[in-house]
């Protein structure tokens, strides 16, 4: 009788491995995209990369002590960055902004019908599993917070 109900184990754990790894060979965005797409997506990625560094290169030292102070949240170093810009740097943003907007355009005009379906389905489906990540980073999140003002509070006792 064990041996039986150990192999039913092992044949359900089996079948369900299997199963997970099909599922995961389904939705993989590689998959569904031709070698022009890939290519186009690696050219972007590789102009968005150049224009971080040269958005970087622009910044002065108070606003890169901004960037490194970690007593600050990220939303309070993003805010306190914003506050600190220059109207060439917010020229840039907005350029950036808009030549990714292009690139996103260009790329949406590339897919077919049947891919754009995929990519849809794949959507729904990490976000019905992306349900359990999403709370799970808030969580740690706000574990962090929690513990920064537990150590604020009993610093100022």
């Amino acid at each position: 009788m064990k041996k039986l109900s150990k192999l039913t184990i092992a044949f359900f754990a089996m079948l369900f491995s299997i199963a997970t790894l099909q599922a995961q060979e389904d939705i993989k965005p590689e998959s569904i995209l031709t070698d022009a797409q890939k290519e186009m997506i690696q050219a972007q990625r590789e102009q968005i990369k150049a224009q971080k560094e040269a958005f970087k290169a622009t910044l002065s030292e108070e606003q890169l002590a901004i960037l490194e102070n970690k007593e600050l949240t990220r939303r309070e170093r993003r805010h306190a960055l914003a506050e600190t810009f220059t109207e060439a740097q917010k020229e840039m943003l907005a350029a950036n902004r808009e030549s990714m907007k292009e690139a996103k355009d260009a790329f949406r005009s590339t897919l077919t019908e049947e891919q754009k379906e995929q990519m849809k389905s794949r959507r729904a489906a990490r976000a019905e599993g992306g349900d359990r990540a999403l709370h799970k980073a808030r969580a740690k999140r706000l574990f962090r917070e929690g513990a920064k003002h537990r150590r604020e509070n009993k610093d100022t006792e």
